[in-house]
């Protein structure tokens, strides 16, 4: 009789489980995204779809090997415009962008790295950011 009840609750434990590690693509503007990548499963998930955005970012510590969540992202296009503002709920962060140049400002705790980048249509632009600790 334990084993009916059991069994049950398993299946609805791995439902709960699918369901936190899995990564919901966002829409600001004409900029679609998704961040991510805490754990195991949560970043193999981001892994399998980075190719479907033409911007990935990553966020990291020097040194320590340590990926940070929480960040402050604002991209803004070559007239200053913020096309995208958001935290990041992980270590990376997606985007599909309109090709061109871009400056992306990313802010730990107060410490705010700039960067810029060029965006082609289908090649994917890969820019990290680390900091100090």
């Amino acid at each position: 009789m334990k084993i009916k009840l059991i069994i049950p609750w398993l299946m609805l434990s791995f439902l709960v489980f699918a369901q936190e590690t899995s990564i919901v693509p966002q829409t600001q503007g004409d900029v679609s995204f998704v961040s991510g990548g805490v754990g195991g499963d949560e970043r193999d998930a981001m892994q399998a779809i980075r190719d479907d955005y033409n911007l990935s970012l990553l966020f990291s510590v020097t040194g320590s090997g340590e990926y940070l969540s929480e960040v402050n992202v604002t991209i803004k296009d070559a007239g200053g415009k913020a096309v995208l503002e958001t935290v990041s709920d992980g270590p990376m962060l997606f985007a599909k962008l309109k090709p061109g140049r871009y400056a992306i400002s990313a802010d730990s705790e107060g410490q705010v790295i700039e960067k810029s980048v060029t965006v082609k249509d289908q090649l994917g632009a890969r820019v990290s950011f680390t900091w100090s600790r």
